[in-house]
């Protein structure tokens, strides 16, 4: 009675969809995810590029790991645990659900604008470079004139087209168009720390080599942590949880700071130290391909 069996599939265990085969894409597509994300119509959707509800689907479904070792411990009985990485999706498009729960309306894609807190500009802006973008964001009218400030463009600020956040709104194309001609010729990193030193919400599109070679925020928070692999010697890993633990490290190593195991490595200590098999049943496991 105190056991707790979870499983985790694309759809959950039951219903009529309780069957399908998924993998993570598949599950966002269900969730509703892919539809909400890209360009407005007759753009297709875009979705995110990878198996994102792998994550998410892991997170939620720890979490439920989590809530029923506290209901053992305080009642002494176990459950049954069914995740699905569709509902995990859901979860994410939180407010499209809510709003037509409300409101009755149907969410459609409005690419890097920002409807729900106005703000213009507001999106990803090409940058000098091959495939370098910048964020940038300007909800009010002083974030506005900073940016032109910045950007040495007193011409924006004597346009009719952007002289209010109202303006801006209305005329977002040419504004786009406007800022992307100034933003191609500058490189990201120093725009946004010019943009950000005047106040302006702005930050380079990382890509891969960024986040790890570049970022000096990354570097002092410690976000790559060299632990030693059994066959693959010293190996930056992540932290898991967008936090630091100082008793109890997050990353992949823990406080033993070893790596990831070798296939196979720690059967004798499984078996043997958790499972109590002496060595010689341990071995003839070995010998039989059991293990």
């Amino acid at each position: 009675p105190d056991i707790i069996y979870v499983q985790q599939s694309g759809m959950g265990g039951v219903g009529s969809y309780g069957r399908f085969r998924t993998i993570g894409p598949v599950a966002a597509a269900f969730a509703g995810t892919s539809e909400m994300s890209g360009l407005p119509e007759p753009a297709m959707p875009a979705g995110w590029g990878y198996s994102f509800l792998d994550w998410m689907g892991a997170y939620g479904f720890s979490m439920a790991i989590l809530g029923a070792l506290l209901h053992r411990d305080r009642t002494g009985r176990g459950q049954w645990i069914d995740g699905s990485q569709c509902e995990s999706g859901i979860f994410l498009g939180g407010v499209p659900v809510l709003d037509h729960a409300a409101n009755g309306r149907v969410w459609s894609r409005i690419g890097n604008r920002s409807p729900y807190k106005p703000a213009a500009p507001h999106g990803a802006f090409r940058c000098a470079g091959e495939d370098r973008w910048l964020a940038i964001a300007c909800f009010t009218d002083a974030e506005w004139r900073a940016l032109a400030q910045v950007a040495g463009q007193p011409g924006w600020l004597a346009d009719a087209r952007f002289a209010t956040l109202e303006a801006r709104l209305a005329n977002q194309p040419a504004l786009e168009a406007a800022v992307t001609a100034w933003t191609v010729t500058q490189q990201a990193p120093a725009a946004m720390l010019a943009l950000q030193a005047a106040g302006v919400a702005a930050g380079v599109c990382q890509n891969a080599e960024d986040r790890c070679e570049h970022d000096p925020q990354l570097a002092a928070l410690d976000w790559l942590t060299e632990i030693e692999g059994t066959r693959i010697g010293q190996w930056p890993v992540t932290e898991l949880p967008a936090v630091k633990l100082s008793a109890t490290p997050g990353h992949a190593g823990g406080i033993t700071r070893r790596g990831a195991p070798g296939y196979g490595e720690d059967n004798e200590r499984l078996l043997g130290e958790l499972l109590g098999y002496s060595r010689a049943e341990v071995a003839a496991l070995a010998a039989e391909g059991v293990i």
